[in-house]
């Protein structure tokens, strides 16, 4: 029996039907528990920063605490990052790169003068003379460990938002690779229910890189399948696509002097708000796929497996 070849989606039927926000309902529970979790322990940690004694201790006890400092005290990461590289060049110190929030602790650690400084800077920089002629009021204000700061630690909500702001890319790496093997879940299940075999996350030498899915194996694919979630946008997703680009050309190449029953098919299943906020690195994948995919035409893959394998086309 000849089947019908399938379809996939167009950018315009993908963006219409897409996830935005892909949604796992256990690692919600595992994040909002852990949350909770951090929220008790920083409240009780923190008691005592206002004292530079206190400070001094927290910081030595929690490596994230610098982060957690200075996100109670709404300075950015990168700003901390910059004073650090100006109290460093005073100390007549050459930075050839900055200090990550991990490093100037363990520098904190290995100096007591680092400490005090660093502790000194946080708890009451704003009113310090020394700072004011270097740091603009802008950004000096923050450094000021006062009753506001402290009141924020007891507000329970605002200790909850700071440990979640916290946890982001966390929680964005997480629920990538949730969706990740939900996906690769029920394309194995498929092949399995049919038969065949496949490798999952393994170079393929013809396109030289790893692909999602291969099948029926990496050295002599038939379907070549790629599987991409993002919730936000990143300049990875111009890279995505150009290697989505470049792994078309070879698989074109390839098939370009072979029977069609020994053509190398290439699928893209794309998802999530990342995507569709960046259409235009989404229009390149669409373009170099065979078929364009996204979780809500996930049954497509049935057909097109049956269409390949099942007597779609010669075998």
């Amino acid at each position: 029996m000849i089947l019908t070849k399938p379809n996939g989606l167009t950018l315009e039927e993908l963006v219409k039907s897409a996830t935005m926000f892909y949604i796992d309902e256990e690692l919600e529970r595992e994040f909002s528990n852990a949350v909770t979790a951090s929220v008790e322990k920083i409240r009780s940690n923190l008691v005592g920063v206002a004292m530079l004694d206190g400070l001094s201790k927290y910081i030595k006890e929690d490596k994230e605490a610098l982060h957690l400092i200075t996100s109670l005290l709404n300075i950015s990461e990168e700003k901390f990052k910059r004073v650090v590289t100006m109290l460093r060049i005073q100390k007549n110190y050459i930075p050839t790169s900055e200090w990550t929030l991990l490093n100037i602790r363990k520098q904190m650690l290995e100096s007591a003068d680092f400490m005090q400084e660093i502790c000194e800077l946080l708890s009451n920089g704003a009113n310090l003379d020394k700072y004011k002629t270097k740091i603009p009021a802008f950004y000096l204000e923050n450094f000021n460990i006062d009753t506001s700061t402290l009141g924020r630690l007891a507000n329970v909500d605002d200790v909850r938002r700071l440990v979640k702001k916290g946890l982001e890319g966390r929680y964005s790496n997480k629920i990538g690779d949730s969706f990740f093997k939900f996906v690769s879940d029920y394309i194995t299940s498929v092949c399995e229910h049919e038969g065949l075999t496949y490798s999952v996350k393994k170079d393929v030498p013809l396109v030289g890189r790893s692909m999602s899915v291969a099948i029926p194996d990496v050295d002599n694919p038939r379907l070549l399948i790629d599987i991409a979630y993002l919730i936000t946008t990143s300049s990875t997703q111009t890279k995505d696509a150009e290697s989505a680009e470049k792994a078309a050309a070879i698989i074109r190449k390839h098939n370009s002097n072979k029977e069609e029953e020994n053509h190398i098919v290439f699928i893209n299943i794309v998802e999530g708000a990342g995507w569709i906020a960046r259409q235009s690195d989404l229009r390149k994948i669409e373009r170099c796929s065979d078929y364009f995919l996204n979780l809500k035409s996930l049954d497509v893959i049935k057909n097109i497996i049956n269409y390949y394998f099942n007597g779609g086309v010669s075998q």
